[in-house]
């Protein structure tokens, strides 16, 4: 199965090795082709992992994973583009938090309100399965 990694972090990279191990072809996305932590993940992931922009990474993906930052997930979704994700799944697993005032984070988001339906909203043709939020990542 093709998977796309939207993010060059800690969880997206954590996630692609996953699925890399279980022999999945993955596209990690950034916001360049050149992005230094993407290509250097490549290097060291094998012949199945590719990178790209977060447009050819959600083009490239059957199955779409946001490892964004919350407070950048949806304008990567929307670099990402609507076609790309339409009808696909979406495993979002970004969190909604403010570091502006330092520790502990706040959220951006308020109840009745979530991230995961933000994203949802923004891209209706995309099937959002909220993810991994209560886990610390590694």
């Amino acid at each position: 199965m093709k998977y796309a990694v939207l993010g060059t972090g800690m969880v997206g990279a954590t996630l692609a090795n996953k699925l890399l191990s279980q022999g999945h072809h993955v596209m990690m996305g950034s916001r360049s082709k050149d992005n230094e932590k993407a290509l250097a993940w490549k290097a060291a992931a094998g012949e199945r992992a590719s990178t790209g922009t977060f447009s050819d990474a959600a083009a490239f993906g059957e199955v779409i994973i946001n490892a964004t930052l919350g407070s950048a997930s949806l304008e990567a979704l929307a670099l990402a583009g609507e076609d790309n994700l339409a009808g696909k799944v979406l495993v979002d697993t970004s969190n909604p938090l403010d570091f502006s005032k330092g520790m502990p984070p706040s959220l951006f988001t308020n109840s009745p309100d979530s991230l995961g339906e933000r994203i949802q909203r923004a891209h209706p043709k995309a099937r959002v399965v909220k993810a991994f939020n209560t886990l610390a990542s590694p």
